[in-house]
């Protein structure tokens, strides 16, 4: 007599795994979206994390960090005579007025990755009157009212009869001593960590 609970011989319930045996092959398949998914997350946040450290000073300063010491160390000055520190503590980054493209990156990238470049680096100034006054965050009338008794006498550099001729870059650098080109034809004091001319 035939259990009526036992299934025939070559029912689906005889052939089935036993139990636990399908299960690891399931879990793995089901396993690998989630491992995908997560290493997505990662690199999204890695590469996110990625950008917003190369918008800093830090950057520059660690990639690059021969020939950028003195930059993001003049960034970072108490000095108030550079141009750099005073953008600092205004909040503004380097990467607001350098705008490096793709090309110029790689190719500083190679250079200092074969140590093809030299200390200090070149004066590089971006200041021109179209960069600071017309693209930039400067109005002339702003520096002009700035200026208007500078150093304790009635001489405003800002206001004087060549401005509108020379660059804002042609007294003011960034990194580096600003130069005070009235000087070179007028007796005006010079401000405090400037000089009469470059060296």
């Amino acid at each position: 007599m035939t259990d009526e609970k036992t299934p025939a011989a070559g029912t689906p319930a005889e052939n089935a795994p036993a139990a636990g045996e399908g299960a690891p092959a399931q879990r793995r398949r089901k396993k690998w979206p989630v491992v995908v998914g997560v290493v997505a997350v990662v690199c999204v946040l890695a590469g996110a994390g990625f950008m917003v450290w190369h918008e800093q000073p830090s950057f520059c300063n660690a990639i690059c960090h021969e020939p950028m010491d003195p930059y993001v160390e003049g960034y970072y000055s108490d000095d108030a005579t550079l141009v750099a520190a005073a953008h600092q503590r205004e909040d503004v980054t380097c990467l607001q007025c350098h705008v490096p493209t793709i090309g110029e990156q790689v190719t500083e990238g190679i250079a200092w990755a074969t140590g093809d470049f030299y200390v200090p680096l070149e004066r590089h100034d971006l200041a021109t009157n179209e960069f600071c006054l017309v693209d930039g965050c400067h109005t002339r009338d702003e520096i002009v009212a700035a200026t208007e008794d500078w150093g304790g006498n009635d001489f405003n550099p800002h206001a004087a009869h060549t401005t509108k001729e020379q660059e804002c870059g042609d007294c003011h650098s960034v990194h580096r001593e600003s130069v005070m080109s009235c000087a070179e034809c007028h007796s005006t004091p010079l401000p405090d960590g400037w000089v009469k001319t470059l060296a």
